[in-house]
């Protein structure tokens, strides 16, 4: 336990630091870079080129151009600020080490990690809408987005492992089989996401331009996480305002099933995209 208090403090102590220097970094060397005059349909046609979707966008229906649009008011706010795309994408792993952050607090402070895995993984689709806007895409920006994606990804799931280990309900409720289980799953729900998005970067440098979304596309793991999170945040910070019996006894359900659950889930997603990206290669790849 002492060695985890040193842990902890260095942990908390580096990213404090890690993040002071972005900001103070970020406010020095930003740059006021024009923005072009575009509009959202200018954006959503060229996202949908860009990812070798062949159908018109007025013809898009769904919950997808909602969903862009939203990215594309906070990106351009974003640009407005100053900040680079490269800048943005670090600024989404600062807040997935923030998040995990919160996970070692506990108690109330895990519904405030749920704020943080969000921005976490908008930066994902904010640092494209940067680029765009500011004329700045560049391969290398790309390759790193890429890159720090995954330990965002990695991170994410590092906070509910540390919960299944050191949470007394939890620890009371499964033998130490059933521990090692919920985390091997979740350990290996990460690796199968991890190899799909190899396969699917590997796949393109064949030349297999066109892709094809999965079911376990990031959008659903940080469903999951936020989820998972969300669900174990408010249910202490209730129980904090409201010790009551009901209360109580709805935290032990959700700290001891909700993570299992998702972490199930997680690894069902992540194998049912792997069959599906991999038909897709052995369909188009000779």
């Amino acid at each position: 336990m002492a060695e985890f208090e040193i842990f902890h403090i260095i942990y908390l102590v580096a990213i404090s630091v890690i993040s002071i220097l972005f900001i103070v970094q970020s406010i020095r060397t930003r740059q006021r870079v024009p923005i072009k005059d575009v509009t959202f349909e200018d954006y959503f046609r060229a996202w949908c080129e860009h990812h070798d979707v062949k159908t018109p966008i007025e013809e898009i229906k769904g919950p997808l151009r909602p969903y862009l649009k939203s990215f594309f008011i906070v990106g351009k706010w974003y640009a407005r600020l100053g900040l680079s795309a490269n800048k943005v994408s670090v600024l989404g792993l600062i807040w997935a080490l923030w998040a995990l952050e919160c996970w070692f607090l506990g108690s109330g402070w895990i519904l405030l990690g749920t704020l943080f895995v969000i921005l976490s993984g908008a930066t994902d689709s904010i640092d494209g809408v940067v680029a765009y806007l500011t004329g700045t895409e560049s391969q290398l920006g790309a390759y790193y987005d890429s890159i720090l994606d995954k330990f965002g990804d990695i991170l994410w799931v590092t906070g509910p492992i540390y919960f299944v280990l050191s949470n007394p309900i939890v620890l009371a409720t499964y033998s130490s089989f059933w521990i090692t289980t919920i985390i091997l799953v979740g350990l290996f729900a990460t690796f199968f996401a991890l190899i799909q998005e190899y396969c699917r970067a590997r796949q393109q440098s064949l030349g297999l331009t066109e892709t094809k979304p999965v079911i376990g596309e990031r959008i659903s793991r940080l469903s999951c996480i936020i989820i998972i999170t969300a669900s174990i945040g408010f249910s202490n910070f209730f129980t904090i305002l409201n010790p009551s019996l009901s209360f109580i006894n709805a935290n032990v359900w959700i700290s001891n099933y909700i993570i299992p659950i998702c972490f199930f889930s997680l690894l069902g997603l992540a194998i049912g995209s792997l069959i599906q990206i991999n038909r897709h290669a052995m369909k188009h790849l000779k």
